[in-house]
């Protein structure tokens, strides 16, 4: 009974649906592009440049025709006139929102791409810790057989076949744990690609490095161009415009007036001006409103250049830990686990030290590649985080 989690587990992953070819992250870069959030941003920009378009149109004028008796007509034409400020400003409003709506754009999609990475990478890292898993699955189970035999023939105690099946199970629990995250990792990334059949992943293609180059502090960056603060300035653009239009509606906006009239055989030819009378109110509502909208996007431009340096930093900050930890491992730390643990297996099998001694630098051994394989893809997470912060606009990878 003890064998059927797993083999469950194992009937699952044969029995799962995956893609013939393994798919590259440059192929799920561009399958990105049709998800609904993708799609989204760029009906953002169409609806933003459609804003400009009616920005831009000039009002419709408007007719009037009348018949009061058989011998009285009359015809008249409105023209709405706007001054050149109201028009002026209402444009360079709806300018600074196409290009809000482009750089909103950019961060979105920056961050669907960003998470997809590290959706991907966790396959990676998932496939490499089942691989961890069994490998010690494989050895323990090696290591509970050979302890049996000991036991059984009087040369080990009971308590060496308790505590060798106890680990066994531990190791197969584990087993079992990264057979289901390795499964989630696959499901998680078919629903966000939403791909007909799960994926099988493939490293080849791909054009990140194992390490980000550091040459400057998180401080020296320039951020000036990052999309959230292009954005944030466009708004300010965009509030100031907004501002200057309602201002600039307080002066009337007059209508001229073309009419004609046909009365008792005689023709008569009306040329007038309507204008509204600023009498109640002179627009004071809707310039409050727009100089705290204005004063809301300035503080925001403020608040979105600090945000993005917090970000930065701990990103960075992120990046040099697990690449200190990474070295850690790789300097040395990993081999000489490996080597603690194969004077251990000998002088186990020597009978010169004990079960336990063997199976924790077995343990000790086995925690430290899980920590090995963790830190060298926590520090490529956080590479993605710096380059979604750092890389240049127009940036894809």
């Amino acid at each position: 009974m003890r064998y059927l989690p797993l083999a469950f587990l194992v009937l699952c992953a044969h029995s799962m649906p995956l893609h013939a070819a393994p798919l590259s992250l440059s192929e799920a870069l561009v399958l990105l592009q049709q998800h609904p959030q993708w799609q989204a941003t760029e009906a953002f920009i169409e609806q933003a440049r459609g804003q400009q378009v009616t920005a831009g149109q000039y009002p419709n004028p408007s007719v009037d025709v009348a018949t009061e008796t058989h011998d009285r007509q009359s015809i008249a034409l409105a023209f709405p006139v706007e001054t050149s400020g109201v028009r002026r400003y209402r444009q360079a409003s709806a300018d600074a929102e196409v290009i809000v709506s482009i750089e909103q754009a950019q961060i979105r999609q920056r961050e669907l791409r960003t998470v997809l990475k590290k959706q991907y990478h966790m396959i990676l890292q998932r496939q490499q810790e089942l691989a961890l898993a069994k490998e010690e699955f494989a050895l323990l189970g090696q290591l509970r057989h050979a302890v049996k035999l000991r036991v059984s023939v009087g040369e080990a105690a009971k308590y060496e076949s308790v505590k060798a099946e106890a680990e066994w199970l531990s190791s197969q629990n584990r087993l079992n744990m990264a057979q289901q995250k390795l499964s989630l990792s696959f499901n998680q990334l078919a629903e966000y690609l939403a791909l007909p059949a799960l994926p099988q992943v493939s490293e080849v293609g791909t054009t990140l490095s194992k390490s980000c180059a550091m040459t400057q502090s998180a401080h020296d960056y320039d951020l000036s161009q990052h999309p959230l603060m292009l954005a944030a300035k466009a708004a300010v653009t965009r509030d100031q415009a907004g501002l200057r239009h309602e201002e600039a509606q307080v002066t009337p906006q007059p209508t001229l007036i073309l009419g004609n009239e046909h009365e008792m055989g005689i023709d008569r030819v009306k040329i007038g001006v309507s204008l509204p009378l600023p009498l109640w109110h002179q627009r004071d509502g809707q310039i409050a409103a727009s100089k705290a909208k204005n004063r809301q996007s300035e503080a925001q431009l403020i608040a979105t250049e600090r945000e993005l340096k917090q970000s930065l930093t701990q990103a960075v900050s992120n990046y040099q830990s697990a690449d200190s930890q990474f070295h850690v491992y790789e300097s040395g730390l990993l081999r000489e686990a490996e080597a603690a643990f194969n004077v251990a297996k000998a002088a186990y099998k020597h009978g010169e030290r004990g079960l336990l001694e063997y199976i924790d630098a077995q343990r000790t051994l086995a925690s430290v590649k899980r920590a090995y394989v963790n830190s060298q893809f926590e520090r490529r997470y956080a590479c993605f985080d710096i380059e979604q912060i750092t890389q240049p606009i127009g940036a894809t990878q």
